[in-house]
């Protein structure tokens, strides 16, 4: 008798657990879109999106897991309960199959690649929280959401779901963005952009995910309502806020991106579906688009800067310049992707590593996040201190950090279900079924993935958007394989049938007894649930927790109860850059301060203090650049103040910042300034001529000059300082640069006797400094 209540309650459990996986699924496609630091309540804007996508990927993991473990349980008993699986068999001619096989492959690429780094934990936690979606814990749980949405949304209802879930969260962010144009945001406080981000961190992002919702949203209407006119009448208004929404946010890839996703949209709608239809489509989408201009021309202080960047889409492969900058558009991205290229041929890290890691480089990339730190060594050379964290192309981005094992993976997978969405469209064609509930599908989710892969060729693809894009990957698996199952069942109805197919088992086939694979599987569910459940309460929970109480922090009455605040924080979550480096500028001003109010014992205690947290920080990522200058800073000021003892830190990290960051001039000019200060002359000479022959494609450089002549000066080479001195006044009057250059001119001229000249650059070192370099 129990074992009767316990074979019937199996079947039971399991099905709530699909109903949970599919909900969580939801939810996680819902939030990461729409949720962000509302009224400030956490300290990083992103950081709701992230926390609740890495609680809903554990939390599908964990069930599915423990499901199998279930359904194990319940044939056990059974004579074919043992487990049996061929792969070329189970794949067979199946592009979605082997789209998943490929995907696999990703995934063990970024396995690898995460072992391989030069910092596994940051490969796998990831480094600045602005960099989301790179890191192997965002990956893994995008590849989760992926899975769920390919195996577990096999139902006409759940992917109509998924559908709804696009254009609805598609049409809420749009309405927020266009909130924003126009001036009123209470909740976000992002009001007055000119470009506007809505529920996004980023306008790219916010253009990237219209692209996807704008499709999705005029398939709707081919369904069959009670009420036509009211719902075509729907879809008209969320169409035009989606087309008002990517226009104000003034993207040029997405203005590319959704003209592709459109442009699928009607191809396939002329191929499966009716004259009438594709003419009702068609009154919608000119509907949508009258009502958008209506709502672009209502005057706004921030203007509409959306035609002005569509009109400048054409120049984008004109334009010339001798300026070696990274700059925006397309001129921008061939900058980045000519360096990210003679990356893939050099594989180059800022440290030393073993041998059998550089060989495999090319196979597994140089890690996840691990992209910012290569760039610098192959980078033209910049005027400012911008750090290029992505290659502004997905695929060259998984090139780089998974190599080619996960770049081809990934390329594989799309390139598979691009064929698969084709493959649909000939067959339903064929089959003369219209655009049926199955068209409707593929209609609605096919031109978003396809118009998506457009925008991932020059976008920054992101928490936001990414769970979204792995769902219509997904999505395309799981529609393909309902449209061959009914039209394989449609044709087996009209022909003979001549028993089930026997095939012979490949090589790669895979079997083992039920009692092993219910034993492994438990393990691994067990093993997976603590992991996990370890993982989000000492990494998500703990950091969150230091979010929420540094953003409540934020309005103390006092300095003191900011000041502990900091501290509190600062205790909670050590590893986190953004708060560290903050309080770090923070003690460094106030330990100045003290300095100049005659308090030297105070101010070596909060220098002290604010480098012991960098120092801290630097023992996890001791690339990190901020870290590293702020600890040059720390260092400089201790060498200033008579701590001379410091002088060999200060040569070591100015040499190391030197070599790792070539690509700056301003690192390279500030190494030099501090290696002369230390008697290291002739490498202060060398970095200086590195920045000073970046300044026909950069700028001026005068703390190079500053830092060559001081150099030259300490070496005897008196008339050769005099010169490169000169030139640091002259280059950029008014910087730091070339107000050191003046007191040491007027340092020389006064041991000359050259009274005059000497009264002169004394004055005019004491001025302000008025130009930043």
């Amino acid at each position: 008798m129990q074992r009767r209540v316990e074979n019937n309650g199996t079947p039971r459990v399991s099905n709530y657990i699909d109903q949970a996986i599919f909900w969580l699924t939801v939810v996680a496609l819902v939030t990461s879109p729409l949720f962000f630091s509302f009224f400030n309540f956490v300290a990083v804007f992103n950081e709701p999106k992230v926390v609740l996508l890495h609680l809903t990927a554990l939390l599908i993991t964990t069930l599915w897991l423990w499901q199998i473990v279930l359904n194990r349980i319940n044939v056990r008993s059974s004579n074919d309960g043992d487990f049996s699986w061929d792969l070329l068999d189970w794949a067979g001619k199946n592009p979605v199959r082997w789209a998943l096989v490929a995907m696999a492959i990703w995934v063990f690429a970024q396995l690898a690649s995460t072992i391989l780094s030069p910092l596994p934990v940051i490969s796998f936690f990831g480094g600045d929280e602005a960099r989301s979606g790179y890191n192997l814990y965002d990956n893994l749980s995008l590849i989760v959401i992926f899975a769920s949405v390919a195996l577990r949304f096999r139902t006409f209802k759940a992917l109509e779901t998924l559908a709804y879930t696009l254009a609805i969260t598609g049409t809420i962010a749009a309405a927020y963005g266009i909130a924003q144009h126009f001036g009123w945001d209470p909740i976000g406080y992002n009001a007055g952009r000119t470009r506007v981000i809505a529920s996004f961190g980023n306008t790219l992002n916010f253009g990237g995910y219209m692209v996807m919702s704008i499709p999705t949203t005029l398939a709707f209407v081919y369904k069959k309502y009670r009420r036509d006119r009211l719902a075509l009448v729907i879809v008209s208004l969320a169409l035009a806020l989606q087309f008002s929404g990517i226009w104000f946010s003034g993207g040029r890839g997405p203005f590319v991106a959704g003209g592709a996703s459109l442009t699928s949209f009607f191809v396939i709608a002329t191929a499966l579906g009716s004259r009438t239809d594709l003419v009702r489509s068609l009154a919608v989408g000119v509907a949508a688009t009258v009502i958008a201009a209506i709502v672009i021309a209502l005057p706004s202080e921030q203007g509409d800067i959306g035609l002005e960047r569509a009109l400048s889409i054409g120049s984008q492969f004109s334009s010339e310049t001798s300026s070696t900058d990274i700059e925006g558009g397309l001129s921008g991205r061939f900058n980045i992707w000519e360096s990210t290229l003679l990356m893939a041929t050099r594989w180059d890290l800022p440290v030393e590593e073993p041998t059998a890691n550089k060989i495999l480089r090319p196979l597994f990339g140089l890690g996840p996040d691990m992209y910012v730190y290569a760039f610098p060594l192959v980078g033209n050379p910049q005027t400012r201190l911008a750090l290029v964290d992505h290659a502004h192309n997905y695929a060259l981005q998984l090139l780089m950090e998974h190599g080619f094992v996960g770049f081809l993976g990934f390329v594989s997978a799309a390139a598979l279900l691009s064929f698969a969405v084709l493959m649909m469209v000939v067959r339903m064609r064929r089959s003369g079924k219209g655009l049926d509930s199955f068209g409707f599908l593929v209609l609605a989710l096919s031109p978003a993935m396809i118009g998506k892969m457009f925008e991932l060729q020059t976008g920054v693809a992101r928490i936001s958007d990414l769970p979204m894009n792995m769902a219509l990957l997904g999505a395309t698996i799981a529609i393909y394989e309902l449209v061959s199952h009914r039209l394989s069942t449609e044709n087996a109805d009209h022909t003979d049938q001549k028993g089930p197919r026997v095939s012979k088992a490949s090589s790669v086939n895979f079997s083992a007894s039920n009692q092993i694979v219910l034993g492994s599987t438990f393990i691994t569910a067990a093993l997976v649930t603590a992991v996990s459940v370890a993982v989000f309460f000492s990494w998500d929970v703990r950091r969150l927790s230091a979010s929420l109480t540094l953003a409540n922090g934020y309005d103390a009455p006092t300095v003191e109860e900011k000041a502990r605040t900091w501290a509190k924080v600062q205790a909670q979550a050590p590893e986190r850059e953004s708060f560290t480096f903050t309080l770090f500028e923070q003690y460094l001003a106030a330990a100045k301060q003290q300095y100049e109010l005659g308090r030297p014992e105070e101010a070596l205690r909060l220098l002290n203090i604010g480098r012991d947290m960098l120092l801290e920080y630097e023992q996890r990522d001791p690339l990190e650049l901020d870290t590293q200058l702020g600890l040059m800073k720390a260092a400089t000021n201790m060498m200033i103040w008579g701590y001379n003892e410091f002088a060999q830190e200060l040569a070591d990290r100015a040499i190391k910042q030197a070599e790792a960051n070539p690509a700056y001039p301003s690192i390279l000019g500030t190494s030099a300034t501090a290696l002369t200060s230390v008697g290291l002359h002739e490498l202060a000479i060398k970095y200086a001529d590195q920045a000073i022959a970046t300044e026909a494609t950069t700028q001026p450089w005068a703390k190079a000059w500053y830092g060559k002549g001081r150099a030259l000066y300490e070496l005897e080479r008196e008339e050769e300082a005099i010169e490169a001195l000169v030139t640091a006044t002259e280059k950029q009057p008014g910087a730091e640069g070339a107000l050191l250059a003046h007191q040491v001119l007027a340092q020389i001229y006064e041991a000359r006797g050259e009274t005059e000249l000497q009264q002169f650059h004394k004055e005019a070192g004491g001025g302000q400094i008025t130009f930043l370099e």
